[in-house]
């Protein structure tokens, strides 16, 4: 995959603030989860508080998607989530919003946000229609489980232009349960 100089800078910030174990071989390899580099986002995005779609949620040079199993139950996502919060500021000095996707109810996602100076968008997807459009959903938890409807463990670097500039996740995302 190949990255220009201002998307370097933005994985880098990425790395510093969610994921410092990623190597670039794992990014070069992010091409079969989700939707590719380069497509549109295959959903519109809504906050917990309603508040309509992308434009309202990406920054001049777009959106910072981090797609986390729950903000209520999984403590490697609450601690995901509580950094990039507390680095917020280098996002948005690279022109990217926050945003978290998560299965939880808005009134989980709230609760986990009270508790924290919690400063990115959150994204209840308790239908788990974003999940599934975006085809993140771990489908090795079947329906009926406490845990049905998690996504993988996915962040996406969006444009302005609601396409894909990059994606970042766990190599070994199918066994990482």
């Amino acid at each position: 995959m190949q990255c220009s100089a201002f998307f370097k800078t933005i994985f880098a910030a990425v790395f510093m603030a969610v994921i410092p174990a990623m190597t670039l071989a794992n990014i070069a390899k992010a091409q079969e989860l989700g939707p590719e580099v380069g497509s549109l986002i295959p959903h519109d995005l809504t906050d917990v508080n309603g508040k309509g779609g992308f434009e309202n949620l990406t920054g001049e040079n777009g959106l910072a998607l981090f797609f986390v199993r729950s903000l209520d139950w999984c403590p490697f996502c609450k601690r995901q989530a509580t950094e990039a919060s507390a680095r917020i500021g280098e996002f948005q000095a690279r022109g990217l919003n926050v945003a978290f996707v998560s299965y939880d109810s808005a009134e989980k996602q709230n609760r986990f946000a009270s508790s924290k100076d919690f400063k990115a968008e959150l994204l209840s997807d308790s239908d788990i229609e974003i999940i599934n459009a975006f085809g993140l959903r771990n489908e090795q938890h079947k329906e009926g489980s406490r845990v049905y409807g998690i996504p993988h463990p996915v962040v996406l670097i969006i444009n302005p232009d609601k396409t894909i500039a990059a994606k970042i996740y766990e190599e070994d995302y199918t066994t990482n349960t």
